[in-house]
């Protein structure tokens, strides 16, 4: 059975005064996600962007280290240590560092330290540099699931104030528990239920129907990158994999990951966008296997304006000005 892509395009028209008052017409596109039937509004011109080949200054705001508990010479004083059964204080994978989140946003929840570096530009992360912070963040999920039931977890980034930071120095959090986000449960629920209609998993099925199409982006070893039909932020690029189980952190598809999220992020600095969000998901069964969201936020400067409004916050309805079959050619240019 083929996999349903729904669409509608209407026209929102006026007469505008930046043209005389001549009638204009603006055309917004209505994109439900396959999988989970999700709205997306794709509207031109929505998103803060610098203007071409222009970067935003911010050298004074982030090589200001004073106060940063994650910078070397204060982590193991001012972060917390793990409960006994992870079975170590802290995690250590090459530079990476991790801890519990003095602030968790679940019952199991901690925080890797990427680098000691108190700042790294988005098109300066490395392949072993994530590499190493995802390992030291599996270490975690793994520990946590030998301890007790936690079948959905997820490791996330924020890059700069305007992704949500509040630490300018790179880090990751992970999540895992019994619950899931919003978006993990309605994930899950369909991703189980198409299963066990068609005997395979949704993401093999989408992998299939889009590698020879205008969205397939390329690939980084075992993960296959693309732009998804129905985006969830600007510039989405979603990473798919066949892995199941939630890899050990010296796996091969470890360093794949890593290096499609460098890869990505260098596509972000040449369009001058210097934050972003990740998300690896290693949630449990059958019918989810690991996949890693990409999105863009709006460049970080003294003036920056967040892309998250009403829409978003109140309506929990996407909207994006970027079109997936335009920025998967520019983003495959890059694989």
């Amino acid at each position: 059975m083929p996999i349903e892509r729904e669409r509608t395009v209407e026209e929102a028209r006026f007469y505008n005064p930046l043209e005389d008052f001549t009638q204009d017409a603006v055309e917004i596109e209505i994109r439900e996600d396959p999988l989970t039937g999700e709205q997306v509004r794709i509207v031109p011109d929505v998103f803060p962007r610098p203007e071409d080949g222009e970067r935003p200054d911010i050298s004074a705001f982030v090589e200001d280290d004073e106060g940063c508990f994650f910078c070397p010479d204060v982590v193991e004083e001012a972060t917390p240590e793990y409960p006994d059964f992870v079975g170590v204080d802290r995690g250590s994978v090459g530079e990476a560092t991790s801890f519990p989140n003095l602030f968790p946003y679940g019952k199991h929840s901690n925080v890797v330290v990427l680098t000691e570096d108190h700042f790294t530009p988005v098109g300066e992360f490395t392949t072993d540099l994530l590499a190493d912070g995802l390992a030291c963040a599996l270490e975690y999920v793994h520990a946590v699931r030998d301890h007790e039931e936690a079948s959905v977890g997820s490791i996330n980034m924020n890059l700069l104030p305007s992704a949500g930071s509040s630490v300018v120095h790179p880090h990751l959090q992970t999540i895992v528990d019994d619950h899931g986000t919003n978006e993990t449960r309605r994930r899950v629920d369909e991703e189980r239920a198409y299963h066990d209609e068609h005997g395979r998993t949704y993401w093999a099925a989408l992998l299939e129907d889009e590698r020879d199409g205008d969205r397939y982006v390329g690939s980084t070893g075992d993960v296959e990158w693309l732009a998804p039909f129905a985006p969830i932020g600007q510039w989405h690029l979603r990473g798919v994999t066949d892995v199941i189980e939630v890899p050990e952190p010296d796996d091969d598809v470890v360093e794949d990951i890593a290096a499609g999220l460098e890869t990505v992020f260098t596509y972000y600095d040449s369009l001058s966008l210097n934050a972003q969000n990740f998300s690896v998901h290693v949630n449990e069964g059958a019918a989810s296997p690991l996949v890693v969201d990409v999105v863009a936020r709006p460049a970080f400067d003294d003036q920056y304006v967040t892309d998250a409004f009403f829409m978003q916050t109140i309506h929990d309805e996407r909207v994006v000005d970027a079109i997936p079959e335009e920025y998967a050619l520019e983003a495959g240019e890059f694989f």
